[in-house]
């Protein structure tokens, strides 16, 4: 059976048909490898590309090992918006929040949100909107956790000012004479 199938595979390089590539009267392209007219073109075909298999593990490293030891996994969380110590003009009272993290976060990691130590949102965005903040200063701070709560990292903290809106009040009339 082996030495069939080695002769079977040694003529194998011998068995592969040239390709033609013909236009027929309607204008589709055919491609044959029995030439029927004088218009045929032999088609020179590319070597395939191959890609070796990959290398089994070796089994002197077992996969309860690495499922036994939970990974300690920690991020570098940036607020990137707003910058520190920026103040908020009159009239605005929404806060685009936008923050950086490394490495990329965990599906089943979440980032939570804190103005002045309140939660505003758990999710796994990296970019959120507070809505009606109100004025004053206010600290911003984003937290990592993983599924059970645990802190995975956290931002330094940014300061925020909303302003107040200057409200000019008329000049006391000035008395008149009687």
């Amino acid at each position: 059976m082996r030495v069939f199938l080695l002769l079977l595979l040694s003529l194998a390089p011998w068995v592969v048909a040239d390709v033609y590539k013909t236009v027929d009267k309607d204008g589709r392209v055919i491609y044959t490898d029995k030439p029927k007219s004088d218009n045929a073109q032999k088609v020179e075909l590319r070597e395939i590309n191959t890609v070796p298999g990959a290398q089994p593990l070796p089994e002197s490293t077992p996969v309860e090992s690495f499922q036994s030891q939970p990974a300690a996994m920690s991020y570098q969380i940036e607020i990137i918006s707003p910058r520190n110590e920026l103040i908020i003009p009159v009239g605005q009272r929404d806060l685009a929040i936008a923050i950086k993290v490394e490495p990329e976060l965990q599906p089943d990691h979440l980032l939570v949100y804190f103005m002045d130590g309140e939660l505003l949102e758990e999710t796994s965005m990296t970019n959120i909107i507070v809505k009606d903040v109100p004025r004053g200063s206010h600290n911003l701070v984003v937290e990592a956790i993983d599924a059970n709560g645990q802190s995975l990292g956290t931002s330094a903290p940014v300061s925020v000012s909303l302003m107040r809106p200057i409200v000019k009040k008329p000049a006391p009339p000035t008395p008149t004479p009687k």
